[in-house]
């Protein structure tokens, strides 16, 4: 399966901000984030995760931070701390894994109400 991970701020997507992996699931690319954690550096560096429905919960700083904070977190407490990821100016990135299907051109529908990938979930 293709996944896209990206890492963007408020200018928007350029090369540098996402790569496509293939993995078996999120959770096998979050295994590799831990894994090879200096491959997925920039990313990591740049994505601070932020509990807004948990004010009181404290972050060690970027996701970096938070992996070195805890060397035992395991793939879907990162997870976690990925989905809560967001821009915030442009000073971090929001980080996200998304898994992706390649069309035919024909096949191209932008509206999101139309797009059966995103209504069959």
């Amino acid at each position: 399966m293709l996944f896209l991970v990206t890492c963007v701020i408020d200018e928007g997507v350029y090369d540098s901000s996402f790569i496509i992996v293939e993995a078996e699931s999120e959770l096998e690319i979050a295994e590799h984030i831990l894994s090879e954690t200096s491959k997925w550096e920039w990313f990591l560096d740049r994505a601070y995760p932020h509990d807004w429905q948990q004010r009181q919960r404290k972050f060690a700083g970027s996701l970096m931070d938070c992996i070195h904070e805890n060397p035992a977190m395991n793939p879907q407490e990162l997870l976690d701390l990925i989905n809560i990821t967001s821009v915030d100016g442009d000073s971090t990135s929001q980080l996200r894994i998304h898994p992706i299907t390649v069309r035919s051109l024909r096949e191209v529908e932008t509206d999101p109400w139309k797009r059966e990938d995103l209504n069959n979930r």
